[in-house]
């Protein structure tokens, strides 16, 4: 109702058409009518220049145009304006059009109607436009001289919803008086839905009074109403209270959830403090906030608390887990040199155990970066600056990375990043290309501060990492143990072509790194036998690691094809892609201000780095003078059938590559591990396959240490034994989409790939994801995987991880969909967390059942609901188990 204050011709003030507009044509039959033909003129230049008489002042602000399809046509005996045919009058923002428009200057009055057309039917009908504001009349009659109007049948959309009124009449207060009002979402002519008020008053920037209104569905009225009403009309706003949702769950019980307050404080930041309670002891509180400075940033603040009893299925228990989450997005809407932004999650390692983050919200579900499944959690606040017209810029981030699982958290307080872009010293401003074109030479220096709660081996008898608890009393403990360091990087580099195939990259690099410790270590004596070494003392003083070494690289591409003249099949292509490189990294052994060496009972040394653990680590181990192959394959298949007018390509093995290094200065274990990965498609293209292997080429023996059986690592190849090697890690990945669409779309993502000159450790990743290289719309989707982990370590049995996982969404028809997501761990022979939604479009309502079928958290919700926000208290909602636990 509230446009309709600013609608219903406040807009014109049409006197000052009348203080304006001298009529000095003669009537419609006139023959000095105009012609019929399109005409456009402004209302001031009807004043006749030889009337020499000054009109008198209007309050007019601007320039008032009109315009007619047909004709307009003026009487200067009725001082009536006639225009015809498709009819505008503008005045600044505001327009008005109809089939027919009049002004009668003696009634004072303006009328704007439609006409009826051939076949009897009325056309033209009168809109009004204010702005963005759009209203549709039947009638309108407007006198400018009481300022009075009545409007016929006025349409008009309001934010979400669209007004229908039978009749509406303004005073000279503005005021707007309505009867058979009709307010819905619904966009339809004849609406699903309507609420209905026979009277309503609204007073300009105040508030709007109804009178008895209710509720019709399908024409069908409810035995519900009210006798009347008063709402705020103004655009703005308002704190508020936020009613709860109730619901029950299998373990925490009933439940009223998300009630609290909304804090309208200012119209650039909002807050909303919400909370749950549980019947068995459990609550939580939330608070969201949301802020904006135009042009500037924008961002999102969350922070949330729960306390939940431990699952003991008592109503009450002193046994509770508390828990807690943050996050926090800012960005900025502005570009410029220098740029703040972050991104925090974080969250205690019980939270997503103890809180279903599911429950009742499958589209908050669905977008969260949190959720039930979820087991790494990281943050990045950071704050960027580019020296505009020089090659350097700035960074400076804090970091948080967290493992729910294994309950590992790392934080970077800060990393400080200075940085020179690639320099081409050599290439001449002129344009005049040189042999050293390609030449350059860059600069980066990091420095970090990083504090983790992983202890590492405690001592030389440990097994496995020591991980403190991270709480806020270890803090202090931890932040005063983190690892400092500051490192300088100077990479040079340069690449040219050789015998035209093939291009040759020769780089340099220097590193330095600088500490503030370092460490010493001393002999493990254990019933008088040196065992090992042991740490004895962190000495506080600067010193330096330099670091330096030289590589090269071999690369080209060759291709094989091989014709068929018979048969469906008419050529195999082979594209390979081979690469040599070579490196070489001094010795940095024997500088005791790098090592320490420990001479054990047996006579063998044993070597420990004075900066072990430190944030960028020691120095390189022993001469490396390694030489490296990589072999990338790909093959496709040209088929013609029949009924084919052009050959048909066939992708046979995305990729098939093999990698490896051979260090000539090694006194053994010369041989690095073989890498091995292969892609491709199969069933028709249904079916994507992924393998990826490590081989090891040496032979493994069991020997006695310290009573101990122990598997120790043999310098003799596996072949020399008629044998392959172990294969220390392997993964299989096989998915498939149903959709046929999303199918065809990620195959042709994978050819690209294939055949494009990325490395082939990216080629690898972006095979595995072809989401990431291209983007794609889809009406449907189901997504199946299976995945299995193989490992096989030194003194360690074989271990087999499999998991099924299947998710996506199937529309069963035009406005039916399903939504799902679950996965089963064979390991553990259990599922995951399981969810199943279906929707159903009702046009301007939709209905949404979100169901969690088993798990801690068994519980449906079914609701029906207005689609528009504005209305989003109209609803129908039920909450409850999946099998009922009281």
């Amino acid at each position: 109702m509230r446009p309709l204050i600013v609608t219903i011709f406040i807009l014109f003030n049409f006197q000052v058409i009348q203080a304006q507009v001298r009529p000095n044509l003669s009537d419609r039959d006139s023959t000095n009518a105009m012609p019929s033909d399109s005409v456009r003129q402004s209302l001031d230049s009807l004043v006749s220049d030889s009337t020499k008489v000054k009109p008198p002042k209007g309050d007019i602000e601007t320039t008032i145009n009109y315009s007619a399809r047909d004709s307009i046509r003026a009487s200067m005996n009725n001082q009536m304006v006639w225009l015809y045919g498709d009819a505008k009058i503008v005045y600044g923002d505001i327009e008005l059009e109809a089939d027919e428009i009049e002004i009668d200057y003696a009634a004072g009055t303006l009328t704007a109607h439609g006409t009826r057309d051939s076949t009897g039917q009325r056309v033209g009908y009168p809109v009004f436009k204010n702005g963005a504001e759009v209203y549709e009349t039947k009638d309108i009659v407007y006198n400018f001289k009481t300022k009075r109007a009545r409007i016929s049948e006025v349409v008009t959309k309001q934010d979400e919803g669209f007004l229908h009124a039978y009749a509406a009449f303004k005073n000279e207060k503005n005021e707007i008086l309505s009867i058979r009002n009709r307010y819905t979402t619904c966009d339809l002519e004849h609406p699903h839905f309507v609420i209905r008020s026979t009277k309503t008053k609204a007073i300009p920037k105040d508030k709007i009074v109804s009178g008895p209104f209710y509720l019709e569905f399908n024409d069908i009225p409810l035995p519900i109403g009210f006798l009347f009403g008063m709402f705020p009309s103004k655009r703005e706003s308002a704190s508020g209270i936020i009613f709860p949702s109730f619901g029950e769950e299998r373990r925490r019980g009933f439940n009223l959830r998300n009630g609290g307050y909304f804090f309208d404080i200012s119209d650039y930041v909002k807050l909303a403090v919400t909370g749950d309670i549980y019947s068995k002891g459990g609550h939580a509180v939330n608070a969201n906030s949301n802020y904006i400075k135009r042009y500037k940033y924008s961002g999102s603040f969350t922070f949330g608390y729960s306390k939940n009893p431990d699952m003991d299925d008592k109503i009450e228990t002193s046994s509770v887990t508390k828990d807690y989450r943050l996050t926090w997005s800012h960005s900025p809407q502005t570009k410029g040199s220098g740029r703040f932004a972050a991104s925090v999650n974080a969250a205690t390692a019980t939270y997503t155990r103890n809180n279903n983050l599911m429950y009742g919200a499958p589209g908050e579900f669905q977008s969260s970066n949190l959720n039930n499944m979820s087991r790494k959690l990281s943050s990045n606040v950071s704050y960027n600056k580019r020296f505009l017209g020089t090659p350097f810029n700035m960074g400076i981030n804090m970091r948080h990375d967290q493992d729910i699982i294994t309950k590992v958290v790392d934080l970077t307080l800060p990393s400080l990043t200075f940085n020179m872009a690639n320099t081409y010293p050599f290439q001449k401003k002129s344009g005049v290309t040189g042999p050293l074109d390609n030449f350059s030479i860059s600069y980066a220096m990091t420095t970090s501060n990083r504090i983790t709660n992983n202890l590492g081996r405690v001592n030389s008898f440990a097994t496995r990492d020591s991980i403190a608890p991270f709480t806020t009393s270890n803090f202090s403990q931890f932040f005063k143990d983190g690892k400092k360091g500051m490192r300088h990087t100077i990479p040079m580099s340069y690449s040219t072509k050789v015998l035209k195939h093939f291009t040759v990259s020769p780089s340099v690099n220097y590193e330095e790194v600088w500490y503030d410790k370092v460490l010493e270590w001393a002999p493990n004596i254990i019933d008088g036998k040196v065992v090992g070494a042991v740490r004895s003392d962190t000495i506080n003083k600067f010193n330096r690691i330099a670091n330096y070494g030289f590589s090269t690289s071999l690369n080209t591409r060759i291709y094989g094809f091989f014709p068929f003249k018979k048969g469906k099949v008419k050529a195999i292509r082979h594209v390979m892609n081979p690469s040599l490189s070579f490196s070489y990294t001094p010795d940095f052994r024997d500088n005791k201000d790098y090592f320490t060496k420990i001479t054990l009972e047996d006579g063998r040394e044993e070597l420990k780095s004075r900066h072990d653990g430190f944030v960028y680590g020691g120095s390189e181990t022993g001469h490396n003078g390694s030489v490296g192959f990589s072999l990338g394959n790909n093959f496709e298949m040209k088929v013609q059938d029949e009924d084919d007018s052009v050959a048909r390509k066939i992708m046979l093995l995305n990729n098939l590559s093999f990698s490896t290094s051979y260090n000539m200065i090694a006194e053994e274990f010369a041989l690095a591990p073989i890498s091995m990965s292969a892609n491709t498609n199969i069933l028709d293209n249904r079916l994507n396959v992924n393998l990826s292997a490590v081989l090891d080429p040496y032979t493994y023996a069991t020997r006695d240490v310290n009573g101990v059986p122990t598997e120790v690592k043999i310098d003799r190849y596996v072949w020399k034994d008629f044998k392959l090697g172990r294969i220390t890690s392997a993964n299989l990945a096989m998915s498939t989409n149903l959709n046929p669409k999303k199918q065809n779309k990620d195959n042709v993502s994978r050819e690209k790939i294939a055949k494009s000159e990325l490395p082939e450790s990216e080629k690898e990743y972006l095979l595995q994801n072809p989401d990431v290289y291209v983007d794609f719309e889809i009406p449907w989707s189901l997504n199946l995987s299976y995945n299995m982990n193989y490992s096989h370590g030194p003194n360690q049995d074989p271990t087999i991880r499999q998991s099924i996982t299947a998710s996506g969404t199937l529309a069963l028809s035009e406005k039916w969909q399903i939504t799902y997501s679950s996965g089963y761990d064979v390991q553990a022979k259990e599922f995951t967390t399981t969810n199943l939604g279906i929707t159903r479009d009702l046009h301007c309502w939709t209905m949404n059942l979100n169901w969690t079928p088993f798990g801690y958290y068994a519980s449906y919700n079914f609701r029906i609901a207005v689609k528009a926000s504005i209305l989003q208290d109209l609803k129908l909602e039920r909450r409850k188990p999946f099998f009922d636990n009281l």
